[in-house]
């Protein structure tokens, strides 16, 4: 078969060859016979061809042609037997020969290739242009179609018809370099291009992002590959902050107040660019792509060849992320994730720290305990001087209320003392999913229907049902793996506890630091027979703690 390689110049990037494809070949090897390999499917040949390589490797530009081929193919009913390769080879210019083109037109025609006999009855290409750019060659390639009587071509997932010429191809080889067309074609070519990156784990492209090194010519560095040491301790700060449910202000200003300028340059931090930041998955090595997580045929995130966190160094990693993006329920902040319908409705905070902690203790006018939830209420008018209440708004009641500033001084007080008395001394600690390995067995089994799919050995009718309930499987197991890596957030928020994070805290912050051992407060009513003026009493708030759910 075809090879132009030079075994004195290894490292040429400009040759032609054609040999079997790989999973054909394994076949072979084991003493198999082409026709069984095929089962019914059309025999094709995959074209690939880069005009000029500028990637480091083997041939990673055409590689990737083969694959996206291999790929298209399937749905198609065609398995790619051959593979012809011009690396580094223009087609558009006439004194250039493409000696992988020529061969294959000339194995087309005879409807097989002559050394090994595998019968070929036509070809695929990610795009008509990787084939033909001249008219000679446009020519070349439908003469070599029609003798072959089937005579089968493939651009990217589209059948076309160069036998039985309509016209329309014709005016779209002259073309071929101008216009809204060309344009199409570029922007397509880059979107694969960039779906065949992330598949590879390859550094992300474009600006430097905060924590990584710019690109560096003269070391060879690319741009985002290598840790900022002097960046990254923020950057991972960040991260725990945001796991630790700390609001977005209180991360701002901590960024704000830090010797640590932006990407761009700024002292000042706005709370866009900290969300970015920390809902990027560049951080643990993975990426999104069409919604999802890039991940392997397992169903494992794909990590990437740049320098990222990792559990052992820096105490953070894909679980973690997983644990903030399920608390993050604005599209706009998501990363370019996929968004499923709301499952749970999400409690707004207010202004005030123990507004819903607090229940009204007072007997109502039906003879019952009115446990209400007592609010803030600000205050105006005459009671302007006396600041703010938390007052039961029950229409059964409306007896029961207490100055804000004295309640919430107590309060606070008895929530640090209890948290320094039983927290301060705990470590984090994370108890792993149990249905893990049930998630992975679904998905292996998914990967493996639509593998048979596209092999055509099920029919979509028949998978139909089966697909369905693994689908919905999986959908549930990762609700279920979802739910459970915020509780066990939830469970480690005041564990290793430290009373200065206390003052550092935001409302909704502090709120859920409460609520992690603190169920209510019962407000009891003043004794009859004692002034309102009456200094505050504290005995009359009966806190209930949540000594079995915090311990």
């Amino acid at each position: 078969m075809l090879d132009t390689r030079n075994p004195s110049r290894p490292n040429a990037r400009t040759f032609s060859r054609s040999y079997i494809a790989p999973e054909l070949a394994a076949h072979l090897a084991e003493g198999g016979a082409v026709g069984e390999w095929l089962a019914g499917r059309t025999p094709i040949a995959s074209y690939a061809r880069i005009s000029s390589d500028r990637l480091e490797g083997d041939a990673i530009g055409i590689g990737r042609q083969h694959n996206n081929n291999k790929d298209n193919a399937a749905p198609l009913k065609c398995a790619v037997v051959l593979h012809y390769e011009d690396n580094n080879i223009t087609a558009a210019k006439r004194e250039i020969t493409r000696p992988a083109f020529v061969q294959m037109c000339k194995d087309l025609s005879l409807g097989f290739e002559d050394e090994t006999k595998i019968p070929i009855q036509g070809v695929i290409a990610v795009e008509r242009e990787r084939v033909y750019r001249l008219p000679r060659d446009f020519v070349a390639f439908q003469d070599a179609l029609i003798m072959n009587r089937v005579g089968v071509f493939i651009d990217d997932r589209t059948f076309l018809d160069l036998v039985n010429d309509d016209g329309n191809i014709i005016s779209g080889l002259v073309t071929a370099g101008t216009g809204e067309a060309e344009v199409k074609k570029t922007r397509k070519r880059v979107i694969r291009n960039t779906k065949d990156l992330a598949k590879e784990g390859a550094v992300y492209a474009g600006p430097r992002r905060f924590g990584w090194l710019g690109p560096d010519n003269k070391t060879g560095r690319r741009g985002n590959e290598k840790i900022n040491v002097s960046e990254w301790p923020y950057l991972v700060s960040l991260i725990k902050q945001a796991y630790e449910n700390k609001g977005w202000r209180t991360m701002t200003s901590y960024m704000s107040l830090s010797s640590m300028k932006t990407v761009r340059g700024n002292d000042v931090w706005n709370d866009a660019t900290i969300k970015f930041m920390v809902t990027s998955p560049a951080w643990w090595g993975g990426r999104i792509l069409d919604g999802k997580i890039v991940t392997d045929k397992k169903g494992d995130p794909v990590i990437g060849d740049w320098e990222h966190a990792t559990m052992e160094r820096d105490g953070i990693g894909y679980e973690t992320w997983l644990a903030i993006m399920e608390r993050i329920n604005s599209k706009r902040h998501s990363r370019g994730m996929a968004q499923d319908a709301p499952t749970r409705e999400v409690m707004r905070t207010g202004k005030y720290v123990w507004s819903g902690f607090l229940r009204c203790g007072r007997i109502n006018k039906i003879g019952h305990i009115c446990y209400s939830k007592i609010t803030a209420t600000p205050s105006s008018g005459r009671n302007k001087k006396y600041g703010p209440a938390y007052l039961c708004r029950s229409p059964a009641c409306k007896g029961v209320g207490r100055k804000l500033a004295a309640v919430e001084l107590y309060l606070d007080s008895l929530v640090l003392a209890y948290l320094d008395k039983h927290f301060s001394d705990t470590e984090p600690s994370t108890v792993p999913w149990s249905s893990e390995k049930e998630l992975e067995t679904l998905r292996e089994q998914l990967s493996s229907v639509e593998a048979s799919i596209s092999s055509g050995e099920i029919a979509w009718t028949d998978a139909h049902n089966v697909l369905t309930q693994l689908q919905s499987g999986i959908r549930k197991l990762e609700g279920e793996r979802a739910a459970h890596l915020e509780a066990e957030a939830k469970r480690n928020l005041v564990r290793g506890w430290k009373r200065e994070r206390w003052d550092m805290m935001d409302v909704s912050q502090k709120r859920a630091v409460i609520g992690q051992v603190i169920s209510a407060v019962v407000v009891m009513p003043i004794p009859e027979g004692t002034s309102k003026k009456a200094p505050f009493n504290p005995d009359l708030l009966k806190v209930a703690w949540r000594k079995d759910e915090a311990a």
